[in-house]
């Protein structure tokens, strides 16, 4: 929701600053770009009114005159011409023309006809006023809304480096790794190691666990290679074999898991670290 939205009022106003090049000999070209003008702007603010939702904050253009004004003009105008105003209070219903001679490559009028006997009205969209007015308003909310977000990602960071991750790791981590490996040919050593390679494996599990759950699933699921590397120690270890060429698969095996599992430590540190670094 909140990056489509992002991108929906990105794309806006790209289109909507293109309304002059849409301006030519053709009349379905100048009427589409009439219709799309209006559109992009409405387009804008309901990506600022989906972004205020996505932060918590409650907002709607309506609750700003101009922001109003030229959703009015682009629901009369363009959105519903046949018939508009349904949904006013009280109700106002009206229809409308966009004139071809009054379409220039600065904006273009339209006359709405109302349908409660008052006379209709001529409505000049003056584009760069109505796109300048547009998203300098919108500028305001969107500010309110960093703000808001600013303030959320402070609260989680403070949430989040009072239980820092490293803490899986306990206090022996770092000794059973060691332990990890053994001479395979020592019985009494190989039984230690495939106790440790258990206990490895559930930490690493109880991390992955722990970083999905709060919110860091790319984290958690980026050190896959580390249960792979113990999954292929522990068939070695299954095999009950002390062959040299056993042991040196062991051995390389072990001290590319090693890496990575050090790896695996300073990254969880380096992500401790920003959630404890205070934010600008």
């Amino acid at each position: 929701m909140f990056y489509g939205a992002t991108d929906a009022l990105l794309d806006s106003s790209q289109a909507a600053a293109s309304y002059g090049h849409f301006i030519s000999s053709n009349i379905g070209a100048q009427l589409l770009a009439c219709y799309g003008f209006l559109q992009a702007l409405y387009v804008q603010q309901d990506a600022v009114i989906t972004l205020s939702r996505a932060v918590g904050l409650k907002w709607h253009p309506n609750n700003d005159k101009r922001l109003k004004e030229i959703r009015d003009v682009r629901n009369r105008l363009t959105g519903h011409p046949a018939l508009a105003g349904e949904r006013e209070k009280p109700q106002r219903l009206s229809s409308a023309i966009i004139p071809y001679a009054d379409i220039t490559q600065c904006g273009f009028r339209g006359h709405v006809y109302y349908e409660d006997g008052f006379i209709g009205e001529d409505i000049e969209v003056d584009v760069a006023a109505f796109q300048k007015d547009n998203e300098e308003r919108l500028s305001q909310q969107m500010q309110l809304v960093e703000k808001r977000m600013d303030e959320q990602e402070r609260q989680f960071r403070i949430e989040q480096a009072a239980r820092p991750f490293s803490s899986c790791f306990g206090t022996n981590f770092e000794y059973l790794v060691q332990r990890l490996h053994c001479d395979l040919s020592d019985a009494g050593r190989l039984g230690q190691a495939q106790a440790h390679a258990r206990m490895i494996g559930e930490t690493i599990k109880m991390l992955e666990q722990e970083l999905t759950g709060r919110g860091f699933e790319p984290e958690a699921h980026s050190w896959k290679i580390v249960f792979t590397g113990l999954d292929l120690l522990e068939a070695i270890m299954l095999r009950k074999s002390s062959s040299i060429s056993t042991q040196h698969e062991f051995d390389l095996i072990f001290d590319g898991l090693e890496k990575n599992i050090n790896s695996l430590r300073d990254n969880i540190a380096a992500i401790d670290m920003k959630l404890r670094a205070p934010t600008s």
